[in-house]
């Protein structure tokens, strides 16, 4: 019968225990700890409550889950270290050839234990007893050496102490008195009132939360391992930019990147093979690239991406059209700056808020925002578009481009949506017909 390797499930409820240990610790002190979040005199209460949640839930997360990747090594693990202690303890042989100090005959071998008290490595000591009930029995490790309690000594002159003991079932007192200089000692053990039997009506409810099934923890494992291809990602992004950095201290009117496809920084457009220039302002097209050498634009717009709109940007935040845009153009209602292709025709155009001072806001103005709303009887966070976050009349108050621009009132949105919704489902419909109708043709083959 062994005596330290247990089953199994015993190790499993143990690590499950230290698992619901070490949460609710994260949680109480979390729990006691908000000055840390309203250190900003900027942050509100209700941010400084969201930030803190959130960190909770991160570090809990990454808590949970590294328990639940780690357990069942460290339950092998103690499985193996028990199962190794039980082999010591077992097929560890007792000294032999004891002799009692007092009629010196061969003493009788009666009890053994695993030894942990020194700094040696673990051994097994056996205690000896007389055939003639001699005193004193006698204790030797396995290794030969001879087991003797240590004197208690006066920490001021080494002299030997007297010890007294008391017990009042809340504390183990003990009182060492030196005979010497009278110096006096007091060790104390407080006894622990809990047991593992007692009862811990929220264990239940806590393991189910930090203790990750197999579900849970495969989707953690799977996050960690984003994670961990995210980390790999930015460290070689950053060799890569420490190394164009150097490149462009050698090269500091730039020089062409190798490969294809970055995206310019003025037209967007992706770049072919050596049609692409990097400098200081970053990675433009060649056409972008002689549009700024020419001077029919400024080079900072590469990295200012917040001083200037695309046509792009008039349809995503306006919903302005290009049709409308360029007969604002025609009109003069907008003044854009134009990029040409090498000299000649149009390859794209700008428009510079500072050139359409009091038309167009500052892109600050019209950034969208987070929000909760309630979806299916579930709360979730989505974006919403500025002009859904208040009267967009007040928000672009003082700008020009709000007389061109029509508001849609909200029944009309929603006719909209339901508009758009059953389109959707037509199209849906259609294209199960058609899928029926192709395998119908199949199956007739």
């Amino acid at each position: 019968m062994s005596k330290y390797l247990k089953s199994k499930q015993y190790y499993i409820d143990l690590y499950d225990k230290h698992t619901v240990e070490r949460c609710r610790r994260i949680v109480k002190k979390d729990e006691n700890d908000n000055s840390k979040f309203l250190q900003d005199k900027k942050v509100t209460k209700k941010q400084a409550k969201a930030v803190k949640e959130w960190a909770e839930d991160f570090i809990l997360k990454m808590e949970t889950g590294e328990r639940y990747l780690n357990k069942e090594k460290t339950i092998q693990d103690w499985m193996n270290e028990d199962q190794r202690k039980d082999d010591l303890y077992e097929n560890t042989q007792a000294p032999e050839d004891i002799r009692c100090l007092t009629c010196r005959n061969r003493m009788i071998p009666t009890f053994k234990d695993l030894w942990h008290g020194d700094d040696k490595e673990e051994r097994v000591l056996f205690m000896y007893d007389c055939p003639n009930k001699c005193m004193p029995r006698r204790a030797f490790f396995n290794d030969g050496e001879e087991w003797r309690i240590k004197a208690h000594v006066c920490k001021n002159c080494s002299a030997p102490t007297t010890q007294t003991t008391k017990d009042d079932g809340k504390k183990l007192i003990t009182t060492y008195k030196c005979s010497k200089c009278k110096y006096i000692e007091i060790d104390e053990i407080e006894w622990s009132s809990k047991t593992d039997n007692d009862f811990d009506e929220y264990f239940a409810s806590d393991r189910d939360r930090f203790c990750l099934s197999d579900e849970e923890g495969g989707k953690y494992k799977e996050f960690k391992w984003n994670l961990e291809g995210m980390g790999h990602f930015m460290e070689e992004w950053k060799e890569k930019e420490d190394a164009l950095a150097k490149r462009l201290e050698e090269n500091p009117k730039g020089f062409h990147k190798e490969g294809a496809g970055y995206t310019c920084a003025i037209c967007q457009d992706h770049t072919a093979e050596g049609d692409n220039w990097y400098d200081k302002w970053g990675v433009k097209c060649l056409v972008c690239q002689n549009a700024i050498d020419k001077g029919e634009i400024p080079a900072s717009l590469a990295k200012n991406r917040d001083s200037w709109y695309r046509k792009f940007d008039f349809d995503y935040y306006f919903n302005v059209k290009s049709q409308t845009l360029n007969k604002w153009i025609k009109e003069g209602i907008v003044i854009p700056r134009t990029i040409s292709h090498y000299g000649e025709g149009i390859h794209t155009q700008i428009f510079l808020i500072k050139d359409n001072k009091g038309f167009l806001p500052p892109k600050k103005l019209i950034e969208s925002k987070s929000g909760r709303f309630v979806k299916d009887g579930k709360e979730m966070t989505g974006i919403y578009p500025w002009y859904q976050c208040g009267d967009p009349h007040k928000i672009l108050k003082g700008y020009k481009i709000m007389d061109y621009l029509r508001v849609i009132p909200p029944e009309e949105m929603k006719q909209r949506e339901i508009e758009k919704k059953e389109k959707e489902e037509a199209r849906r419909l259609h294209r199960e017909k058609v899928k029926l109708v192709r395998k119908g043709r199949k199956n007739c083959k």
